[in-house]
């Protein structure tokens, strides 16, 4: 609503109330009587007017504020006088459009104060001067000076200094969020940096203007942990700038564990630990290869699978690793092969066998274990005939046996090797052999009633005692007589011994015989 002007007065003046903003009072000075020396007739209509304004303010003090009532400023009464004749001056009439206009007004200022006051009681119970001293006072200002319009019934003029207050008021409550958090970001970079004051002011202003805000309680009490986390971190940072990386992240620590929130701690202590990691990685490689210039493979493994644990993404791990094993089989490759050949010169050639077998096994394309199973097979396999035919020397005079003794010792000689066990091996058979074929005397004694054959050589007939030549081996006589049991004698011609004895005769009778 417009507010009218005043250049045209009010019938008669209107007795303000006093009105208080703030604690302060404003008093406007009381209305003189202007009626005397009037004439008569303006004495008449003076009452009249009085009432009527009086009733006016009375109205205007029971729609205002219950504590805060303002007087009207008092408005002179204008008389005009006719410029020619002695007419009785007009008085002005009070207008009701423009009561219910200054009603309206006043409704409104009412309105507003009862939420600027709302709101400054708000604001003081969450101690405002504590945190907005100048913001506060200056929208309290503009009430006061929306006070003085009042009192000068400039209504509107005044509603618009209200409204500023009010606005002013809201402002600074509805900036209560950004404070605190503007807060608690001051005392998180105080925590950061150390600063103990700081960061406890931070806290506590928060707390002034929400009283046990989370973030706020925590906050504090973090200061409470502050020296120590901050004097561990100086600690672990300078041990860092030493390059003393194990003190460092021990002391890092130990300042997260008396305040885990500590950021520049958490922080070093990531480069730290990753710093570490790349020492630790570097180191356990190194390591790896030096144990496989060594020869000390499974060492090796142990410091490249340590390293692949430090850093999984890494792929020299693997190479390394693979490399030890290669190592460590071609390690054991030639420890076989070393072995083997010592099983070959120690003619333990099927020893030498196994070893060369699982040679090929491993690596198939090893030329040297392929020849070396080659020939440990034909030894091995020599040295079983040879060990057969010297087993049982008795059957060398026998002529298939005679005959593939001679194809082995012919064998064994083409290898012209001068091993011992193969040298001895070969004397014996020729030995063995040579003997084998000289017969040996062999006598034999009977009753010249007995008949006496010997298997694959022949009948000797009947005799008392018979001397004869056979080959050494091993030989069966028979003893026949009519009436008596046969007899059988088996006997052994060995090669290089004295004259064998062989007694056969029939010496049980059959009853049969008896009988007749």
């Amino acid at each position: 609503m417009q507010h009218r002007d005043n250049a045209k007065e009010d019938i008669a003046p209107i007795e303000p109330a006093n009105f208080t903003f703030g604690g302060e009072e404003a008093h406007s000075p009381k209305a003189t009587n202007t009626n005397k020396g009037k004439p008569k007739k303006e004495r008449f209509y003076g009452p009249i007017v009085i009432g009527a304004a009086m009733l006016s303010g009375l109205i205007g003090v029971f729609w205002g504020l219950p504590q805060v009532v303002e007087k009207p400023p008092l408005r002179s009464l204008q008389i005009s006088s006719p410029p020619t004749n002695n007419i009785s001056e007009n008085v002005a009439q009070a207008s009701p459009y423009t009561d219910a206009e200054i009603m309206q007004q006043r409704r409104e200022v009412q309105k507003i104060l009862q939420d600027i006051l709302a709101l400054k009681e708000e604001l003081k119970e969450r101690k405002v001067e504590l945190w907005a001293y100048e913001e506060f006072y200056a929208a309290e200002d503009l009430a006061l000076k929306a006070d003085s319009l009042y009192r000068k019934r400039q209504f509107m003029p005044a509603l618009e200094k209200y409204q500023e207050s009010l606005q002013a008021l809201e402002v600074l409550r509805d900036g209560i969020p950004e404070r605190i958090e503007i807060h608690l970001a001051e005392g998180e970079r105080a925590l950061e940096s150390g600063d103990l004051d700081s960061a406890t002011e931070a806290f506590k202003l928060t707390l002034i203007i929400s009283e046990k805000h989370p973030r706020g309680l925590r906050g504090l009490e973090r200061t409470d942990k502050l020296p120590l986390a901050w004097w561990k971190f100086t600690e672990g940072k300078s041990a860092y700038l030493d390059s003393d990386l194990d003190l460092a992240k021990k002391s890092l620590r130990e300042s997260l564990s008396s305040d885990p929130q500590t950021k520049p701690a958490k922080k070093l202590l990531a480069k730290v630990e990753q710093e570490i990691t790349e020492r630790d990685y570097k180191n356990a490689m190194s390591a790896g290869y030096a144990a496989i210039a060594d020869k000390k493979f499974d060492s090796a493994k142990k410091h490249f699978n340590q390293a692949s644990k430090l850093k999984p993404e890494a792929k020299a791990p693997g190479i390394g690793l693979k490399q030890a094993k290669n190592g460590a089989e071609q390690a054991k490759i030639e420890e076989l092969l070393t072995h083997a050949r010592d099983q070959e010169k120690q003619e333990n050639w099927h020893k030498a066998l196994q070893s060369y077998t699982t040679l090929v096994k491993k690596d198939a394309s090893l030329v040297a274990a392929v020849t070396g199973k080659a020939r440990a097979t034909a030894r091995a396999q020599l040295d079983d005939q040879m060990q057969d035919l010297l087993k049982d020397p008795l059957t060398l005079g026998e002529g298939k046996r005679n005959h593939f003794a001679r194809k082995v010792l012919s064998d064994a000689r083409k290898l012209n090797s001068q091993t011992p066990r193969l040298a001895q091996q070969i004397e014996d058979l020729e030995d063995a052999l040579t003997k084998a074929l000289i017969p040996m005397p062999v006598r034999f004694k009977s009753d010249r009633s007995t008949s006496v054959t010997i298997y694959h050589v022949g009948r000797l007939g009947y005799f008392d005692q018979r001397e004869i030549a056979l080959k050494p081996g091993r030989y069966t006589a028979i003893g026949t007589r009519d009436g008596y049991r046969d007899v059988r004698r088996e006997f052994i011609v060995k090669p290089g011994k004295p004259v064998t004895e062989v007694v056969i005769q029939c010496a049980e009778k059959i009853n049969g015989a008896n009988n007749s």
